[in-house]
């Protein structure tokens, strides 16, 4: 039935367990007053995600009637790599031999490799699932973070996909790379999700990395609004950025340029001298 805002309601069945209170489906989301779960969510319906399983540590929780948003699945089953994508470039990634600088290309333009440029284009057209992936993340972790992908990692039981990482703000400041660092510490996860993608060199010893920004649905941080209230309190309120080449401020200031120096006195002439006396 709908309400007088033709919004869906769905009241729970009689048998449900009477700590549960009637729910609203906002958005495809059902949200009880009274949660049974962790995130707030019913057990409703039996097509759950292995993205949102794994996010909400066991607890139950699906979605119904999931809408297509950029030709794309909500919630699609993102594959993580656990760190296997990452594990080869550790070196470029958090080694201490070579300044961040010496690890990190910033400026290469992504449509000159075809695994980059296709990643990205791939990327953008599942923006909505990976809007609220990323958001599920911040969730799970409780702290600002980004998704990371390797443009060059297939997992072997996916050939086809992208694997990605969660990388927490902590784990980005052993980077010493103040890029990374900064798109993370200044963001608002509840409406943006970070994603990072990089291609190794061939030695493994640097690599080339690119930015994202993507949008969390409106329906996706509605339904979850309590959870992500209580997760940005427990929120840090200061975040250090550490960098590896240090530049004090007076280093800046070009030093005074030195005075020329000044003319010796001239001689006076001895009749003029004469003259004077």
């Amino acid at each position: 039935m709908h309400d007088a805002w033709g919004r869906r309601v769905h009241f729970s069945p009689p048998h449900t367990a009477p700590s549960v209170a009637p729910s609203t489906v906002v958005e495809n989301f059902t949200v009880n007053a009274f949660p049974p779960n962790k995130l707030g969510l019913s057990t409703f319906g039996n097509t759950a995600s292995k993205t949102l399983t794994y996010a909400y540590h066991g607890t139950a929780a699906s979605i119904e009637n999931r809408p297509a948003h950029n030709n794309a699945q909500d919630f699609a089953d993102f594959i993580e790599s656990r760190g296997a994508a990452i594990s080869p470039v550790a070196g470029a990634f958090f080694g201490r031999e070579r300044k961040a600088k010496e690890r990190f290309h910033w400026m290469f333009p992504p449509d000159k490799d075809e695994r980059v440029a296709s990643l990205l284009a791939w990327i953008q057209s599942v923006s909505y699932g990976l809007g609220s992936f990323g958001l599920h993340k911040f969730l799970q972790t409780r702290e600002r973070g980004a998704l990371i992908v390797n443009a060059d990692y297939r997992p072997s039981k996916s050939p086809n996909e992208p694997a990605f990482d969660w990388l927490t703000f902590p784990e980005l400041q052993k980077t010493m790379d103040r890029t990374l660092q900064e798109s993370v510490a200044f963001y608002d996860p509840s409406a943006l999700v970070v994603v990072f993608v990089f291609l190794p060199s061939k030695s493994g010893n640097s690599l080339a990395i690119w930015r994202r920004k993507i949008a969390v649905p409106s329906n996706v941080r509605l339904a979850y609004q309590a959870q992500i209230t209580q997760a940005i309190d427990s929120l840090s309120r200061d975040y250090s950025v550490y960098v590896d080449e240090y530049i004090d401020f007076y280093d800046r200031i070009p030093p005074p340029k030195p005075e020329p120096p000044s003319s010796p006195p001239k001689k006076r002439k001895w009749w003029k001298l004469w003259l004077s006396t």
